[in-house]
């Protein structure tokens, strides 16, 4: 088995010898690991050209370089095609992974080798190190369907990280990173890899240390910002829904509810926002949604309290779960 790492590279100088101490320590036979350099502002591309060139062992690293900044998405695209191993592995460059991370997935993807991807668990930790693990036990191996998608969806990590997946099937299917869209990309992924696989792998054994990075876009709080990421989640709860009404089979409630928690969400980043034209925006596109919703008893009132600025209730977990429960059942 030949696996790829794909890391891409933004201006996370000071974490990136982390990132790259940990892939080096691996356990698992030698392996190729590719860095995507996506043109940050910072010198993290040098720290890890330094890091590479006194570099001896077995590992077989390749930097592969855009023209211009083009997001972490379209970095994740590049390393899928440049990628020569059987399977494929992304890390955040401003995270690490255990010394026998590539093994223990490994060891599962040789025991089960129809399945699609392979799942670990991430690690438990204080500090800058967050716990953002599986929400309960989960079983070794499922194949059954809608058991899949509420692991995918639910109970396990939505992140791209942290998978060891089939290279092939990503091919195969077109499980690529949307562009122009930054910040929940990974949520616009996950919702297509769960329609997609048809079996998969876990381990509630941790193998990856998620951190927080307080210079990513994730924990930016300018204005200019949020409105740039309600943009992204508007894109993305779009795409989802045309998705939904556009298929050609039944979809499941897993994903109905996928795509309800993701709706309220963002609502919820559009309270922050006071773009009238991002409201309007939303409007149009929730005027499909609740169609039906706003002609049952109460349903106005639902209707209307998600409308900017009044969609502040969302940050009742009440009304989240009432909105939530309107469009699971009306979709």
């Amino acid at each position: 088995m030949k696996v790829s790492i794909i890391i891409p590279v933004y201006n996370v100088s000071q974490y990136i010898v982390r990132c790259l101490d940990s892939v080096c320590v691996q356990t698992f036979p030698p392996f190729e690991c590719l860095l995507i350099d996506d043109c940050g502002t910072d010198n993290s591309m040098e720290v890890a050209k330094q890091y590479i060139q006194k570099y001896t062992g077995p590992i077989h690293f390749k930097i592969i370089s855009h023209e211009c900044n083009q997001g972490q998405g379209v970095a994740r695209n590049t390393g899928i095609h440049a990628a020569t191993g059987d399977y494929v592995f992304f890390i955040d460059c401003d995270d690490a992974i255990t010394p026998d991370c590539i093994e223990t997935l490994a060891a599962l993807a040789n025991k089960y080798p129809e399945v699609d991807f392979v799942q670990g668990n991430t690690i438990k930790g204080t500090g800058c190190l967050i716990s953002h693990r599986f929400n309960r036990q989960v079983p070794e191996y499922c194949n059954n369907r809608e058991e899949l998608e509420k692991l995918i969806l639910f109970d396990t990590v939505t992140t791209v990280w942290n998978r060891l997946i089939k290279r092939s099937f990503l091919i195969e299917h077109s499980l690529f990173f949307p562009e122009g869209i930054a910040n929940c990309e990974d949520q616009y992924w996950i919702y297509f890899l769960a329609k997609k696989t048809t079996s998969a792998a876990f381990t509630n054994r941790g193998t990856y240390f998620y951190y927080i990075n307080a210079n990513s876009s994730t924990t930016s709080r300018s204005n200019s910002y949020i409105k740039k990421r309600v943009e992204w989640h508007l894109m993305t709860a779009k795409t989802i829904y045309d998705d939904l009404v556009m298929s050609e089979r039944p979809i499941g409630r897993n994903h109905r509810r996928y795509f309800a928690n993701f709706l309220c969400n963002c609502m919820f980043q559009l309270c922050q926002s006071h773009s009238l034209k991002q409201w309007i925006v939303f409007w149009k596109m929730s005027g499909k949604i609740f169609n039906v919703i706003s002609k049952t008893r109460y349903g106005l009132c639902y209707y209307l309290s998600t409308m900017p600025p009044l969609c502040f209730f969302m940050i009742f977990n009440s009304w989240r779960w009432r909105i939530r429960h309107y469009i699971v059942n009306n979709i």
